[in-house]
C-alpha cells in the first residue's frame, strides 16, 4: 500500500513538474520577449476611419487643416501631406455607445476639466455638454474659445494656434475664472483626440517612462490601472511621499528600487507605424503637468494619451499630533501658463524613433543650449565611469565614526591598475570625500575628509593627469539627507500640511531609514557656494546627486515658494556653476538640466514595467546620442548579465561600475551595507573585459547620433548612426544571418553598408 502511494506521489510530481517546464520552461532564456525590451514592427497599411463632412474649417496652412464640430467642440485635423483625418470619436462605434452621458461629452470636447466641490469630491466635465456656453473666434492661423461651465462657476478661454506642422494649445493663468465655490483641479485639452477603439488598427502610444516606454494598441483587458506620471517627479511640496515600489506586502521594503520618472514633458500617438504620428510636447506649464495614458479596457473601450495640467490637488491636512489627519483641497491654484504642442509626422518620421530625431532636433536650444564640445573626436576611445567610496560613518557600539573606505592612495592604484591595462578615458567619480563621509558630511559646509588623505592629496590627484586619461569629479548631495547631514528644524523642507518632507522605510531596525529633503533655497545656496570653493582650488568637475532629478517647492507659512519658482532658482544655481568654470555630472537628471551637464550617470534602461507597457524603447537615448555621454547604471549592482551588456551596446551607454578597496564585509556596519559586491580587487578583470567588449562595439560610433533603429525579429536589433555604421545585437541563443554578416547568439557585430569591419563581439 505504501509503496503505490509513494508511485503515486511520484506520479503526481512528475506530472506537475513536466507541466510547469511546459508552461515557462519556453520562456527561460527568452527575456528579450518581455516589456524590458522591443517587439518587431508589423507597418501594417491603415487607412483613417473619420472625415470632416459638418466640420467648419478654421485655419490652413500648408501641411495641415483645422477643423471644429461648433456644437460639440470636437476636433478634426486633415493632414494635406497623407490625406489623414486625425479626430476623437465616432457615434456610431460600439465603443462610444457603451458610453453613459458624461462620458460621451468628453469624448468630444475640446477641454475637459476635474475640479472639487465644497466638500471635496472630485468631478468631471466636458466642453461637449449641452449645458456648457461654448463660444469661439477665429483668429489669424487659429481659434480662440471661451468655455463657461455655468453651473460650477468656473470659465476658462484658450487658444488653439497652427503652426507648420504644429497645433499649439494656450491658455493662461489669467484667463481662468472661478465665481464659485466650485475649485478647478485639472485641464486636459482634446482628452479623446487620436484615441483608437481597442486593437482596430496598428499602433501605439509612447510614454516617456525610464527611457521610453510603448503601450500598444490591444483587445480589451482588464488593468486595474492607468499611466500616470508627473513631468520631472512628485512635488514633494504638496505630494505625500511613499517608499517607491510599495509592494502592500508583509516582507520588508528595504531593497525596493525607485521606479522610473518622466525626464522629459512628451508623449506620442502613432496609427500604423511609419505612416502617421502625433508627437506631444509641453512648452510651458511641463513643472505642473502629467502624462496620462489609459489602454482600451480601463474606464473605456479606447486607447488615448495626453497632458494633464494640475492647477489644484489634495494634501493631508493634520488634525493631531499623531499624525492624523484629513484630505483637503489646495486653496490656491498653481500660478502657470500652460502650452501644448501637438505635431503631426508622417512616413519615416512617424514612430518613436522619428519622435525621438525630431525632439532633439527642433527642441535642441532648449535641451542642450550651447553645450561646449572641447572633445577630441579623431583619438576619441570609450569612456568607463568608475565610482569609487572614499569614506562613511561606521556605526560603533556607542555612537560613530568614520570609515575610511578608499583612501586617496589607492585610488591612485586603481587609476594606475586600469590605464596601465588599456583603459585611456577614465571617469573618476569620488563619493564620500567630506568630512564624515557620504551619510555624515555636514551639507552646508566644504569640508575633506583626513581619514582618506585629505584636501591636498585630493588636489593632486585631480591635477596629477597630465595626459588627459581621467577627469576627476567630486559628488555631493545636498538634497536627500539624513538627520546628522542638516539642521532639521531649519533646513528640512515643508510642505503645504506645514510638515517637513521625508522619506522612511518601514523597517525600523535599519540604522538610517528616514531621509529628508532639503529646503530648495538652501542647497541652492549650498552648491553655489561650495561650487565657487572648489572652483578656486584647482577642481574642475562636480557631479550632483537628486538636485537635477528632485523638483520640489517649499510651501513653509507666509513664505510659500512653489514648484515653478524652484525651478527657475535650480537653473539659475546650475548656471552659476557653470560660468565658475565646473563641468557638472548628474544622476538620472530631468530635461532642464541637461544643457548644463557634461555627462549623465545612471541613465535610466528600463521602463517601470507595468502590465499596459509592452515594450521598452531607447526614446531618452536617441534624443541624447551625439549630444551628452550617458552611462548605464552600475554594472556591479544589478546589471551585470550579458543581456544587460548587449543592452548597454545597443543602446550607446557607456559602462559604470562602483567600487571600494576593502572588501563589502568591512562596510557591514555603514549605511553601504546593502551593496553586495564592490572591491576592486575582484570586480578589475571584469571591468577589463566589459570595457574592451563595449570599446570594440561603441568606439567607431562614439559621439554619433542614434538616427534608426529597427528590430529585425524578436532580440534582433540594428542601430544605424549617422556616420554610417551600424550596430546590431542578438538577444537570442540562436544565430542569424543578416546579408553577408554571421550574427552568433548573444553577441553584436559592427558593420559599415553590410561590410563587417569593426568588433566581433561575443560576450
Amino acid at each position: 500500500m505504501f509503496a503505490v502511494n509513494k508511485n503515486k506521489i511520484f506520479l503526481i510530481v512528475l506530472f506537475i513538474l513536466i507541466s510547469t517546464y511546459s508552461i515557462f520552461g519556453q520562456n527561460v532564456g527568452n527575456i528579450y520577449k518581455s516589456n524590458r525590451f522591443t517587439k518587431p514592427e508589423t507597418y501594417e497599411k491603415i487607412k483613417t476611419k473619420f472625415s470632416i463632412k459638418n466640420y467648419v474649417k478654421v485655419a490652413e496652412n500648408e501641411n495641415i487643416e483645422l477643423l471644429i464640430d461648433p456644437e460639440t467642440t470636437s476636433l478634426r485635423v486633415m493632414d494635406k501631406r497623407t490625406n489623414y483625418v486625425w479626430g476623437d470619436v465616432l457615434e456610431n462605434e460600439n465603443a462610444y455607445l457603451k458610453l453613459n452621458d458624461s462620458w460621451k461629452a468628453i469624448s468630444k470636447s475640446v477641454l475637459m476639466i476635474e475640479y472639487y466641490n465644497e466638500r471635496g469630491i472630485m468631478a468631471v466635465k466636458g466642453s461637449a455638454e449641452k449645458s456648457t456656453e461654448k463660444s469661439f473666434i477665429e483668429i489669424p492661423n487659429g481659434i480662440t474659445f471661451n468655455i463657461n461651465f455655468k453651473d460650477i462657476g468656473i470659465s476658462i478661454d484658450f487658444s488653439i494656434l497652427l503652426e507648420d506642422n504644429a497645433l499649439t494649445f494656450k491658455l493662461n493663468s489669467t484667463d481662468i475664472s472661478e465665481e464659485k465655490e466650485f475649485l478647478l483641479g485639472s485641464v486636459v485639452f482634446a482628452p479623446f483626440f487620436g484615441s483608437t477603439v481597442e486593437d482596430e488598427i496598428d499602433g501605439y502610444i509612447f510614454v516617456p517612462d525610464g527611457p521610453g516606454a510603448l503601450i500598444r494598441f490591444s483587445s480589451v483587458a482588464h488593468y486595474t490601472n492607468w499611466f500616470e506620471k508627473r513631468v520631472y517627479g512628485k512635488d514633494y511640496s504638496i505630494e505625500n511621499l511613499t517608499v517607491p515600489n510599495d509592494l502592500r506586502a508583509s516582507r520588508p521594503n528595504d531593497f525596493l528600487r525607485e521606479e522610473p520618472t518622466v525626464l522629459m514633458p512628451v508623449y506620442g500617438i502613432v496609427h500604423g507605424v511609419k505612416q502617421n504620428g502625433m508627437f506631444g510636447v509641453v512648452d510651458s506649464g511641463e513643472e505642473y503637468a502629467s502624462i496620462v495614458a489609459y489602454p482600451s479596457g480601463v474606464l473605456t473601450d479606447y486607447n488615448r494619451a495626453g497632458v494633464k495640467f494640475l492647477y489644484r490637488q489634495k494634501y493631508l491636512q493634520p488634525t493631531s499630533r499623531s499624525g492624523a489627519g484629513v484630505q483637503i483641497v489646495q486653496k490656491d491654484k498653481n500660478n502657470f501658463n500652460a502650452e501644448l504642442k501637438l505635431f503631426f509626422l508622417v512616413n519615416n518620421s512617424a514612430d518613436y524613433i522619428g519622435m525621438a530625431k525630431f525632439y532633439r532636433t527642433e527642441f535642441s536650444e532648449k535641451l542642450f543650449g550651447e553645450l561646449e564640445d572641447n572633445r577630441d573626436h579623431e583619438n576619441a576611445h570609450m569612456q568607463l565611469a568608475l565610482t569609487i567610496i572614499a569614506s562613511d560613518i561606521e556605526k560603533k557600539l556607542i555612537g560613530y565614526n568614520t570609515k575610511s573606505i578608499t583612501n586617496v592612495e589607492e585610488m591612485e592604484s586603481i587609476i594606475k591598475a586600469l590605464m596601465e591595462n588599456g583603459v585611456d578615458n577614465l571617469k573618476i567619480f569620488i563619493e564620500g570625500w567630506q568630512e564624515d563621509g557620504i551619510h555624515g558630511n555636514r551639507i552646508s559646509r566644504l569640508s575633506f575628509e583626513d581619514e582618506i588623505g585629505g584636501k591636498i592629496p585630493l588636489q593632486n590627484l585631480a591635477e596629477g593627469n597630465t595626459h588627459n586619461v581621467y577627469e576627476l569629479c567630486l559628488v555631493d548631495n545636498v538634497t536627500k539627507v539624513n538627520a546628522r547631514q542638516i539642521n532639521i528644524n531649519r533646513e528640512v523642507g515643508i510642505n503645504l500640511s506645514q510638515s517637513s518632507i521625508f522619506e522612511e522605510r518601514d523597517n525600523q531596525d535599519l540604522w538610517l531609514n528616514r531621509f529628508y529633503y532639503t529646503n530648495i533655497k538652501l542647497s541652492s545656496k549650498y552648491i553655489k557656494e561650495k561650487s565657487k570653493k572648489l572652483a578656486d582650488l584647482g577642481f574642475s568637475y562636480i557631479a550632483i546627486k537628486e538636485y537635477g532629478s528632485k523638483l520640489y517647492g517649499d510651501m513653509r507659512f507666509n513664505n510659500e515658494f512653489p514648484r515653478n519658482e524652484a525651478l527657475l532658482m535650480v537653473e539659475e544655481t546650475l548656471n552659476y556653476v557653470k560660468e565658475k568654470g565646473l563641468n557638472i555630472y548628474f544622476f538620472s537628471p530631468n530635461s532642464y538640466a541637461w544643457k548644463y551637464s557634461r555627462g549623465i550617470i545612471e541613465t535610466p534602461m528600463n521602463n517601470s514595467q507595468y502590465l499596459f507597457e509592452t515594450d521598452t524603447v531607447p526614446f531618452l537615448q536617441i534624443v541624447l546620442s551625439g549630444k551628452i555621454e550617458y552611462y548605464t547604471p552600475y554594472i556591479n549592482n544589478s546589471f551585470f548579465s550579458k543581456t544587460n551588456i548587449l543592452k548597454a551596446i545597443e543602446y550607446g551607454a557607456y559602462p559604470s561600475f562602483i567600487i571600494t578597496w576593502v572588501d563589502n564585509y568591512v562596510i557591514k556596519e555603514t549605511p553601504l551595507w546593502d551593496y553586495p559586491s564592490t572591491k576592486f580587487e575582484d570586480w578589475e578583470q571584469e571591468i577589463l573585459k566589459i570595457y574592451q567588449e563595449m570599446s570594440e562595439a561603441l568606439n567607431p560610433v562614439l559621439d554619433s547620433k542614434i538616427i534608426d533603429r529597427t528590430v529585425l525579429e524578436p532580440g534582433i536589433v540594428k542601430v544605424d548612426y549617422e556616420n554610417g555604421r551600424s550596430v546590431m545585437v542578438n538577444y537570442t541563443q540562436n544565430s542569424f544571418i543578416y546579408g553577408d554578416i554571421f550574427l552568433q547568439p548573444l553577441s553584436y557585430e559592427g558593420f559599415k553598408n553590410k561590410d563587417l569591419d569593426f568588433g566581433d563581439g561575443e560576450l
